[in-house]
């Protein structure tokens, strides 16, 4: 029985095999007009209009698919370059700490060389008062480093930032000289007149002239005048930025704008020798 399909099957390619043979031939040698070849034109002429249909009912299913497509790999590529972004800016982020903490390790280097005749520590800011009403910062590092009370403490850049009132073994509170209590010996860089920087419990202080003729002018840069024992002599401590009228009391108000700015300090640098030779009196017009 299965033998007798199976020469069915044979048979039946055979036959079709012959007969595609006799159409191709046939085709091949019939005019342009023969009946094959006018066959052929009438089943594109049907064919056609159908493929053409086909072809706009499909053309948005193509696109759309297409656009699903292009949608998820554009997604894909969205997500990739956000997280390419992502740490391009925080490698952006660490190269500018990295220049920023260069720059002022430079200039700490520049004060160092620019005071041959000081020994500094390098200290990082830890802390500060939040109170208004006292202008304090946190150091790290405190009497097991060498630190004691009255130690002058510089910004990186080399201004008087004020002085160590308290110490303990691993940390150290520095008072501003922007706070009420600070009292420092400052005079004019211009003319050398002595006198006291005393701070306003904001972001200024001002200066109490020993002499109050002195010639004072708007501009002139106020140092350290070494007075007092508690801070070497040559400190940059700000410029004059207001003279007032002269009062009562034959005083003159002149506003000093720090050079150091108090509110952006991260490392500071303290003035480890020559050490303090006294606590604050009235040298320096302490209260």
């Amino acid at each position: 029985m299965i033998e007798r399909e199976n020469r069915r099957q044979r048979t039946l390619l055979i036959v079709l095999v012959v007969i595609c043979v006799l159409l191709v031939t046939v085709y091949s040698r019939e005019s342009s007009d023969g009946i094959f070849h006018r066959l052929q034109r009438f089943s594109m002429d049907v064919v056609s209009p159908l493929q053409k249909g086909m072809g706009k009912v499909m053309s948005p299913v193509r696109e759309g698919i297409g656009f699903l497509l292009d949608l998820g790999r554009a997604r894909g590529e969205r997500d990739r370059l956000k997280e390419e972004v992502k740490t391009l800016e925080e490698r952006v982020h660490e190269l500018e700490e990295t220049k920023r903490e260069n720059e002022m390790l430079r200039e700490m280097i520049s004060v160092k060389e620019a005071n041959p005749g000081l020994e500094f520590l390098v200290v990082d800011v830890i802390g500060a008062n939040p109170d208004a009403w006292e202008q304090t910062i946190l150091i790290g590092a405190g009497y097991s480093d060498g630190l004691q009370e009255y130690m002058a403490v510089l910004s990186e850049d080399g201004s008087l930032v004020g002085r160590i009132i308290l110490c303990t073994s691993q940390s150290s509170v520095v008072q501003l000289i922007t706070d009420e209590d600070s009292a420092v010996g400052a005079k004019l860089q211009r003319n050398s007149e002595m006198g006291v920087l005393r701070g306003e419990g904001g972001s200024r202080v001002h200066l109490e002239l020993l002499n109050q003729e002195a010639d004072v002018q708007t501009g002139d840069a106020v140092v350290s005048s070494g007075l007092g024992g508690t801070c070497p002599a040559g400190i940059p401590i700000g410029v004059i930025t207001e003279i007032g009228e002269k009062q009562a009391d034959l005083s003159v108000g002149i506003i000093i704008q720090p050079r150091a700015s108090m509110t952006r300090l991260d490392k500071v640098l303290v003035v480890m020798s020559p050490p303090p030779s006294t606590a604050p009196g009235m040298a320096e017009g302490g209260r």
